[in-house]
């Protein structure tokens, strides 16, 4: 389960849904839907519904489930639930999907988001579909099948990858798309992975955010790291505005690629909360910061956000969508909720709570608490005055406040209040116990305490309440804040908050930021920004004049000469950056008022585009052994003049070839810099074998395919006679044969090669000579579990063959005849959870005497079976349980009576099992000759083996 499941509080049932093997554990896969009743777990009737078919939009798409990935929060909507889906890590084939399934589990809806091929993926970091009216969903779409060409938004096209799209419900409960806006530049950011999706379209409350122009507002953002303020009820479509741009109501940024969504505060006159996981503080360029925009109109009136907040530090890649809590509107109550990661690994994650204006540029963190290790883009729930997290290492951790304070209070908002004015409000406190009140002390001399009634010391029951009139005198302009620290006789304290803004008492100009920074871009590139000029004074400003700054920089959406601010209102100006030669530039935009001159400083640098280069694209491991490996190394340069931003890093993955680096998405690259990533190339079966690493950057050379190939080839095992086998005990090495013992009686040897091998595909041949003693005792080989033995174990002698006591599987060689065996001339197998050759899984006494002339040995472990032939007759043959790599090796023993016991020519190949045979049939005709006749007759003969399948066709 990906996505967060939706909860109908009517019926008590949560839907979700869920992917499986379609059969058994592992092949094709299958969606499902699922309704539980809450009270009780079970399945609801006619549920889980297989989510499969066809595009009722596009009726050559066909739903691939195994592919395909459920992200986004499911939507509940008049009895329908709605369920997107995009695609499994870029696999083949993937769409964009919704389906629709009524709450009696009927499939009402599947609409694809492209006719044809793949693309356009739904997922938008987990966030849920949008809706905001009846019958109408908002989503937004990834890489792939963007508009290819100029389209009106109320006309669609049928690719419709990187948009936000509106669809609508149709008379038969189908979806189809009314509405769409794409970026102008929607085919780049195809070639290079910057999904317009990674980012969730958030709706904005009319009550509070829009203009009679633009009533229905939407934010929008993405990898790009452009926030897009749209019109709601005309989208935009693709390339409408003027010379082919965006047609939409503000496009500020970039501030940082986003793979989240944004959170909305309505109260303090509106704010928009978004994290951002790229182009951040951090030196990799892989993290980002939580910012804050605030609401506001043009001088044009046009709505507009600008960015006024940026957190300190930084926020790393799957933090969570900021959550608002508040008391309403309620200046003073809200607190912004996000959990904080340092990386994709989610370890270290904290969940926060910040004040949601922010104070000098950046938002001011009021709390903060360990989770341990976050789950990717989950954003903390809120029920019941508690916070919930649930982190990736499977637990759900709740956050509140399980300590009753001694006293209960709200926090007090003071509102504005103008400089050398005051503003009196009580604070009422209520004891929660008896308690006696001894002090009461204000953090901030603008805010002064009275006497309270009933006067200090104060002896309060419980459920008693003491009224604290407090005084708010700003000396200062801006918000402040203080806190109200109540404390009792026995120690316990209380603290409350205590907020307001002084205002100047004349009309007074101020702006934010005071410097707009563009950084860096690429000649004929462009970026865009804002400044703010608000009127923080208590009487009307009048602007006198407006002076624009010189090309390469430009503005739009400035006041007019003339035009008034109110007290607390504000214009924010649009700026732009588009240069057209390399260098550094800068200048101002200034705002000449009644309430004074304020300029904010511009600067931006230009130049050479970034150029990454590849060395080199195609590599080749030549042949491996299986069971070892090989590691090679590809560099990744910018040659050209700007950074480059990865967009895209997919590697190798979950095949022979795994990547030993990561080269993250969002990470840069400086020019002149270079990143050196490495591969290994580990075969577990025989043949050849490739894969490709696709790298994707934020320059012109687009997309780039490292691809891989090699070779699994059987392991070669040398003899024993170099020093990758170990010799124990009375084992010697002489003219390249092994030799386990002499003709001293009480002896044992063994030998094992050092390396474990898998044990599934493993296959021993040599030679062996048992003799030149007076007889006894054997010889075997042994299949350690190295679990337990290393290449220098040595069982006991005597009926010990040298392998008692070794745990793991062998094949004795026995020929000596004690109550552990049938004869004195016999070959037994030794169950691999055994360690002693009394418990013989399976013993044979036919074959020959085993101490008259060398004979050639083979011992196979072929998938779980132990097989055993002697001199090319199978002996033995036995499935058995091994563990999953052995140590190879052979033993020998003599006990009082003694014989040479000797290993040589041995070769042994580990790895994939040798092909099977080629089918072959032969039928040779049938021909019944007439009585009489000189023609000989024939018969039917079948001879070979049967393919698996074949194919006929009429002759001639």
């Amino acid at each position: 389960m990906t996505a967060t499941p939706v909860i109908d509080s009517a019926t008590n049932t949560a839907y979700l849904t869920h992917k499986t093997y379609a059969s058994g554990s592992s092949g094709a896969a299958r969606w499902y839907l699922d309704a539980v009743d809450m009270s009780s777990g079970a399945e609801k009737a006619g549920f889980p519904v297989a989510l499969s078919g066809s595009a009722q939009n596009a009726t050559g798409q066909t739903f691939q489930p195994t592919t395909q990935l459920q992200r986004p929060g499911l939507l509940l909507m008049e009895g329908v639930i709605y369920a997107a889906f995009g695609s499994d890590c870029d696999i083949a084939p993937w769409q964009g999907w919704v389906f629709g399934v009524s709450s009696a589990g009927q499939i009402k809806a599947r609409w694809v988001s492209v006719a044809s091929g793949s693309g356009a993926g739904i997922w938008q970091s987990g966030a849920g579909l949008t809706s905001d009216q009846a019958g109408s969903i908002l989503l937004s779409t990834g890489n792939g099948g963007a508009p290819a060409a100029p389209a009106p938004g109320a006309s669609p096209p049928k690719g419709l990858g990187e948009s936000v799209v509106r669809l609508r419900v149709q008379s038969d409960g189908s979806l189809k798309a009314t509405d769409f806006f794409a970026p102008f530049d929607a085919a780049s950011l195809d070639s290079w992975d910057a999904d317009f999706a990674s980012g969730g379209v958030t709706g904005l409350p009319e009550a509070y955010f829009g203009s009679l122009s633009a009533p229905r507002l939407a934010v929008a953002v993405g990898k790009q790291g452009y926030v897009y303020l749209l019109n709601r009820d005309s989208l935009g479509g693709i390339a409408q505005g003027a010379s082919g741009s965006d047609k939409v109501v503000q496009r500020i940024g970039p501030y940082g690629g986003v793979w989240s969504r944004p959170g909305v505060w309505p109260g303090d006159g509106g704010w928009v909360y978004i994290p951002t996981a790229s182009g951040g503080t951090s030196a990799s360029g892989s993290s980002g910061n939580l910012r804050a925009y605030q609401y506001g109109l043009s001088g044009t009136g046009s709505p507009t956000l600008s960015l006024q907040g940026t957190s300190t530090d930084a926020f790393g890649f799957s933090s969570s969508a900021p959550v608002i809590t508040s008391d309403a509107t309620t200046s003073g109550s809200a607190l912004v909720w996000t959990v904080w990661a340092p990386n994709a690994t989610g370890t270290g994650a904290q969940l926060r709570a910040y004040d949601p204006v922010p104070v000098s540029g950046h938002p001011v963190l009021r709390w903060s608490g360990p989770v341990g290790t976050s789950s990717k883009f989950a954003i903390p729930g809120v029920g019941a005055g508690r916070l919930y997290v649930g982190t990736r290492d499977g637990h759900v951790l709740g956050f509140g406040s399980p300590v009753t304070p001694v006293l209960s209070g709200s926090a007090t908002a003071f509102g504005t209040t103008t400089l050398g004015s005051s503003t009196l409000k009580t604070v009422t406190l209520t004891a929660t116990e008896a308690l006696t009140l001894t002090s009461l002390t204000s953090s901030s001399a603008q805010f002064t305490l009275g006497t309270p009634s009933p006067a200090l010391p104060a002896t309060l029951p419980a459920g008693q309440t003491i009224q604290v009139p407090v005084t708010f005198s700003p000396t200062a302009t801006g918000p402040l804040g203080a806190t109200l620290t109540a404390t009792t006789s026995t120690g316990k304290t209380a603290t409350f908050a205590l907020t307001g803004s002084g205002q100047a008492a004349a009309a007074k100009l101020e702006a934010t930021p005071p410097l707009v920074t563009f950084g860096g871009t690429t000649v004929g590139g462009h970026l865009s920004g804002s400044a703010t000029f608000r009127n923080v004074g208590a009487s009307p400003l009048t602007v006198n004049a407006v002076h624009a700054p010189s090309a390469p920089f430009a503005l739009s959406g400035a006041p007019t000469a003339g035009a008034t601010i109110a007290p607390g209102g504000a214009v924010t100006i649009t700026l732009s950056f588009d240069p057209t030669a390399t260098g550094t530039f800068s200048d101002q935009v200034e705002l000449e008022t009644t309430g004074g001159n304020v300029a904010v400083g511009l600067s931006g640098s230009a130049g050479e585009p970034g150029v990454l280069k590849i060395t080199s694209e195609t590599t080749d491991y030549g042949q491996v052994s299986l069971g070892a490996s090989a590691a090679k190394t590809f560099t990744v340069a910018n040659t050209g003049g700007t950074t480059v931003t990865i967009t895209k890093s997919k590697p190798p993955l979950g095949g022979a070839f795994t990547a030993t680096t990561a080269l993250a998405e969002g990470s840069t690259i400086a020019p002149g810099a270079s990143v050196t990533e490495s591969v290994t190339f580990a075969p577990t079966v025989a043949g050849p074998a490739s894969a490709t690493w696709t790298i994707n950057g934020d320059d012109s050379t687009g997309l780039h395919n490292v691809n891989f190939a090699g070779t699994g080839v059987a392991a070669t095992i040398p003899p024993p006679a170099t020093p990758t086998w170990s010799l124990n005990g009375s084992a010697t090495i002489a003219a390249g044969v092994l030799k386990l013992t002499g003709t001293t009686a009480n002896t044992v040897g063994s030998s094992f090669y050092k390396t474990p091998l898998e044990s599934a595909h493993l296959t021993v041949a040599y030679d062996q000579t048992i003799g030149g003693g007076t007889g006894a005792d054997g010889m075997a080989v042994v299949l350690a579990d190295p679990a337990f033995a290393t290449p220098a174990s040595l069982g006991s002698g005597g009926a010990g063959l040298g392998f008692y006591g070794i745990r793991g599987g062998a094949v004795g060689f026995d020929t000596y005849k004690t109550s552990m065996g049938p004869s004195s001339n016999f070959v037994g197998i030794a169950d691999s959870t055994k360690s002693i050759p009394s418990a013989w899984a399976v013993t044979s006494t036919a074959i020959g005497p085993l101490r008259v002339g060398t004979h050639h040995i083979v011992v196979s472990a072929l998938s779980g079976t132990l097989t055993v032939s002697i001199d090319g007759t199978q002996a033995l043959s036995r499935a058995i349980a091994l563990s999953p790599t052995v140590l190879l090796g052979f033993s020998g023993a003599n006990g009082s009576l003694t014989d040479n016991h000797q290993v040589s020519n041995v070769k042994v190949e580990a790895g994939s099992p040798p092909p099977p045979p080629p089918p072959t049939l032969k039928l040779t005709n049938t021909v019944n000759a007439p009585s009489g006749s000189g023609q000989a007759s024939t018969e039917t003969v079948f001879s070979g083996s049967c393919p698996a399948a074949f194919t006929t066709a009429p002759l001639g």
